[in-house]
């Protein structure tokens, strides 16, 4: 149901009990009947008229209409004027007791949707102050400390504004058939306009749009912000901007002024009129369905024959069109009807309805099992919350609340569960970048109850306005949301969305890498980090001379780090973001261990416990045997799969000195050697048999020839950063890894000097080779600029090797700028640091080589 309908429950309840104090002054007794039966726009204007000249009102009156007045221009989205009266009133530090410290949130909320969110911080401070119960300001400081955490995804969906929508409000679509049902609160030409008493906006009746194919024409759906959005002006004047004018009546659902008449205290109510007509044709869903009620959202069973739908009733004297009389009271209900004889028939309540409470939006699961809703019934969490019913043997179970990690103090509403099970829904009450927004929860489909962490979708999804009633895949590649951000909250209106990025985006963690002896940070560190068993995802990263670095991880992931560092013992390192803060930085503090050094005296008095051996360790060795560096991974003798937390140690036979470390997750080992000496390597794990073998010395004359061999030619080291001239033909593309730049800077840092003196080693060694050096920018910021960048990060490579007297007829440089990323980080690609790192690369192309 409309969400200004499921609010209003909660502020009647909430708001008569603030105002119980009526004043005894006749000049605000209209003004506080008005406030505290909904009527807020009529509200503002009275409490306007009666605040210029209180006669005979006490101080405490004034500072209730003050504070009420402030509250109505919120509750109808006037956020300019709801922050110049908070502001005007609460910087005369008035003494607030009971729900009037709640003021203190309300302005905090109205700061910020203005973008004032320093000054919004500060006043959830005071909240957090003055009362004990609610703390979630807590969790608001800190998103408004750091908001691009959920603003850095924006790339990652396109969002289009769909033909559909009018000059009313339309929202909450669900898939129907082959087409969309939605609820709008256009007349269709009706001669009886019913109006809601909120902000006197139409009643809403569920609409159809047959085919989807027709959103996929240009005029079906459109980029926010291009011209085929199908609005026409009205005798409006030129100098007023779009979305800034008073140009449609407000809605049941969201408004920001009043009919169309206006009124001269709403901000923009009183320009004229906007009109905008759907460019595809919906009709209404069912005759007997919309009524003279409310209807609003629905959900279907998945074959298409029953629907649970919501409509207001009212309880006490009165009528929905007449007046209230005697506390009479609308509260919503949950209705089931089925598809017979070409329409929908046998309405009728589902029994856990009440007129104490409401009960609406409904959600269905895949299998027609069990149903989410919004209501606000005894033992909630406050506001609206989302319950579970489950459905069998034609018969509504029980409802159970979804709890504490879902609920909050505040509003959460608008509930949507896909094929997977995963439930999406709406929500004030957890930190967001305003008004409503929507937030993701994977769930335990055998229990029907949250089995992770509450997850905010972030931009473009959420704006700083209402962002509710969304449908889409369990990958969410595609889908539709409903929004008031097209004209910052006057009407609501139907986006389709479409997944360009990842579906997580990241989470940030600073790692940090110190002596574990010492305590002290490494210098430059280089590692290697990958999401676990997805060895294609392994990227690498360089700390600063401090020893940290900020990565970007992609959400819900575990990662592995792999450290290895000479002289200390490598470590493999397990880190999980998946229970991360989507605002707070996570921190991953790596200590690494010195190697053991044990000499032959100590090695012979020790002795190695083996347990019960269940398999054998084998020790799979690197090929290059002339190397002085001595590599290889330790596996299980059955099925060949690497073991981490394997003992290994290479003792010198020379010296009878034993290196020693321990496998990371990779079991890989490495160990420098003497080449001509002999050693013996030891394995050693529980449950493990202990594997040794003798690793024979490289000949003295072997060592030689070898010498005298690599002069001429040159090994390639695993690692790719030097390459052998004869292993390569011309035309060949050759990338050093570790030319790399920081971002938006085109002077060669350290470690890429380092790799370079290895090219200019080559160079001299072959005087006759030609090369051409191509640099490579990432692909953000302007396609220009990183041309013209790239450019002069080549040019500055080549003066580097100049400098160190190759002759520049050797070299030719060509900035490739973003045109040839190694990675799919291309325009609108939400990607970490690492990934983008990757691209800004330098790579030499071998032009001639002649050979002698």
């Amino acid at each position: 149901m409309p969400k200004r309908i499921i609010i209003s429950l909660i502020y009647l309840i909430t708001f008569t009990f603030a105002s119980v104090a009526q004043s005894s002054s006749k000049v605000f007794q209209k003004a506080n009947t008005q406030f505290e039966t909904l009527g807020y726009a009529k509200a503002i204007e009275l409490y306007e008229i009666a605040l210029r000249k209180p006669k005979g009102a006490t101080d405490e009156e004034i500072l209730k209409a003050k504070l009420n007045l402030a509250l109505s221009y919120k509750l109808v989205k006037d956020y300019q004027n709801a922050e110049r009266v908070y502001r005007e009133t609460l910087s005369a530090n008035p003494v607030l007791k009971g729900e009037d410290i709640k003021a203190y949130r309300h302005f905090a909320q109205v700061l910020t949707s203005n973008s004032k969110f320093l000054e919004a911080n500060q006043n959830w401070q005071k909240f957090n102050e003055l009362q004990e119960q609610d703390k979630r300001g807590i969790e608001f400081i800190k998103l408004n400390s750091n908001r691009e955490a959920l603003e850095r995804n924006v790339g990652s969906y396109k969002i289009e504004y769909v033909g559909i929508n009018s000059s009313s409000a339309d929202f909450s679509p669900v898939y129907y058939k082959k087409g969309l049902v939605f609820v709008s609160g256009r007349t269709e030409n009706s001669q009886i306009r019913r109006v809601f008493n909120w902000d006197a906006s139409s009643f809403l009746d569920l609409f159809y749009l047959e085919d989807l194919k027709a959103l996929g024409t240009e005029s079906g759906a459109s980029a926010i912000g291009s011209s085929s959005q199908m609005v026409t002006q009205k005798n409006a004047q030129p100098s007023k901007k779009l979305g800034t004018d008073y140009y449609t009546p407000p809605t049941a659902n969201d408004a920001k002024t009043v009919g169309r008449k206006g009124t001269e205290y709403i901000t923009g109510s009183k320009y004229l009129d906007y009109e905008e007509e759907p460019s595809i044709q919906t009709e209404k869903f069912s005759k007997n369905l919309n009524s003279k009620y409310h209807e609003g959202p629905c959900a279907f069973f998945h074959d298409g024959m029953k629907i649970v739908f919501t409509r207001n009733t009212l309880i006490g004297s009165g009528g929905v069109l007449g007046p209230k009389k005697n506390g009479a009271i609308s509260r919503l209900k949950l209705y089931t009807a089925d598809y017979e004889n070409n329409d929908w028939r046998k309405i009728k309540e589902i029994p856990f309805n009440s007129n104490d409470y409401s009960c609406a939006h409904p959600t269905l699961t895949i299998d027609d099992k069990t149903m989410y809703f919004v209501s606000d019934m005894p033992g909630g969490y406050g506001g609206t919350d989302i319950w579970m019913t489950r459905y069998e043997n034609d018969e509504w179970s029980k409802p159970q609340n979804l709890g504490g990690s879902i609920n909050t103090r505040g509003n959460e509403m608008f509930p949507f569960v896909d094929e997977r099970g995963n439930l999406y829904f709406s929500s004030d009450g957890h930190p967001g970048l305003g008004d409503l927004d929507i937030f993701f929860v994977p769930m335990s489909t055998a229990a029907g109850m949250p089995s992770g962490k509450v997850r905010n979708l972030g931009a473009p999804l959420n704006s700083s306005r209402d962002d509710f009633g969304i449908i889409t895949d369990s990958e969410r590649r595609t889908g539709f949301i409903s929004s008031n951000r097209k004209r910052g909250g006057i009407d609501d209106d139907i986006y389709k969305f479409t997944r360009l990025g990842t579906l997580y985006g990241c989470r940030e963690v600073v790692v940090n890498i110190f002596d574990n002896d010492t305590k002290k940070p490494f210098d430059k560190i280089r590692f290697e980090y990958e999401i676990k068993d997805n060895v294609t995802t392994r990227e690498s990263a360089i700390t600063n001379d401090i020893g940290t670095i900020k990565l970007c991880l992609e959400a819900d992931n575990d990662f592995i780090f792999l450290i290895k560092q000479n002289g200390y013992q490598a470590e493999s390192i397990s880190f999980s973001n998946k229970d991360a803060s989507d605002y707070e930085v996570s921190k991953l503090d790596i200590y690494l261990k010195k190697e053991i050094i044990i000499e032959r005296s100590k090695l012979d008095k020790k002795v190695e416990k083996v347990d019960s051996v269940s398999e054998t360790l084998v020790s799979r060795r690197n090929d290059n045997i002339s190397s002085s560096i001595f590599r290889g991974v330790v596996t299980a003798g059955k099925d060949s799969t690497p073991i981490a937390g394997v003992r290994v140690r290479f003792i010198n036979q020379c010296t009878g000195i034993a290196q020693e470390m321990t496998t990371g997750a990779d079991g890989s080992y490495e160990f420098k050697r003497e080449l001509n000496c002999d050693y013996v390597l030891e394995s050693f794990k529980e449950n493990f048999g202990k594997s040794s073998e003798t690793i024979p010395k490289i000949e003295e004359k072997r060592s030689i020839i070898t010498s005298i061999f690599k002069k001429k030619k040159p090994v390639v080291p695993a690692t790719g950063s030097f390459f052998d001239t004869k292993l390569y033909k011309v035309g060949d593309i050759v990338k050093l890894d570790n030319i790399y730049y920081d971002s938006d800077s085109y002077k060669i840092r350290s470690d890429a000097a380092r790799e370079l003196e290895k090219l200019v080693r080559t160079m001299q060694r072959n005087p006759n080779m030609i090369i051409e050096i191509r640099s490579h920018t990432d692909t953000r910021g302007n396609a220009l600029d990183n041309l013209m960048l790239s450019q002069r990060r080549v040019n500055e490579v080549v003066d580097y090797l100049a400098d160190k007297g190759i002759a520049r007829a050797r070299m030719r440089g060509v900035g490739k700028g973003e045109s040839e990323p190694v990675n799919s980080c291309g325009d609108g690609v939400q990607c970490t640091e690492a990934e983008h790192q990757r691209n800004r690369r330098t790579e030499f192309k071998i032009i001639s080589i002649e050979r002698k």
